[in-house]
């Protein structure tokens, strides 16, 4: 079997598995009363760091100090869900390269009825960070 379609099997299987493990729930076209919606994009091309333009990152999800999710994402995959308000953590590890610092939001209070969005970007001097936006739902 080919490697790219040995890896797109095991990304299908990766997600299959996460979605029927995590309590995530798919947002609908308006999101769920008493939550909140988080959206989370990979916009780093890792030929922009040496790296592969892939560059597979691991997002690591913590409510109050408790793991929730790990999420795999490759350059311009989005993950979306409605969570539950609380104290979240977010962490984002490289595959193969590790822990990034600069890429680590929180701990930080999230309430209910809010729309969080964060990108994963380069900052002007070629470093990966997060870049957050909260807006209150309407």
């Amino acid at each position: 079997m080919n490697k790219n379609i040995s890896r797109i099997l095991v990304v299908v299987a990766l997600v299959a598995v996460m979605a029927g493990t995590f309590a995530f729930v798919v947002p609908q076209a308006k999101a769920a009363e008493g939550t909140f919606n988080i959206s989370v994009y990979h916009g780093i091309n890792g030929r922009s760091l040496g790296l592969d333009k892939e560059l597979p990152v691991i997002a690591s999800v913590y409510k109050d100090d408790a793991l929730l999710a790990n999420i795999p994402l490759e350059f311009k995959d989005r993950f979306t869900a409605d969570l539950e308000p609380g104290s979240y953590t977010i962490m984002v590890e490289a595959v193969g390269v590790g822990p990034i610092d600069s890429m680590t939001l929180g701990p930080v209070e999230i309430p209910a009825d809010v729309d969080v969005r964060i990108q994963a970007k380069l900052s002007g001097e070629k470093t990966p960070i997060l870049k957050a936006r909260v807006k209150k739902r309407q």
